[in-house]
């Protein structure tokens, strides 16, 4: 698709059959609103908000992510 970051369409995502749909604060300020939308879009598959900092930032926020990442796998059974 054209523009400044990707986009996935209800369609597209569905159809990809994902196992878990992380929802990033960066760049686009995912929320509560859109927990719900996917929730009921893919019934079943486990749909978190996760901190895009630690997803799309470099340089001393990385020192950050790995213990962030771990939190995030050792809470969640995917």
């Amino acid at each position: 698709r054209e523009g400044r970051y990707p986009a996935v369409s209800p369609a597209e995502l569905a159809a990809a059959d994902p196992d878990v749909v992380l929802l990033s604060s960066e760049p686009y300020p995912f929320g509560e609103k859109h927990l719900q939308e996917i929730g009921l879009l893919l019934p079943g598959v486990p749909v978190r908000l996760v901190d895009g900092e630690a997803f799309s930032w470099y340089g001393s926020r990385l020192l950050h992510a790995p213990a962030y990442f771990s939190g995030l796998l050792r809470g969640w059974a995917v």
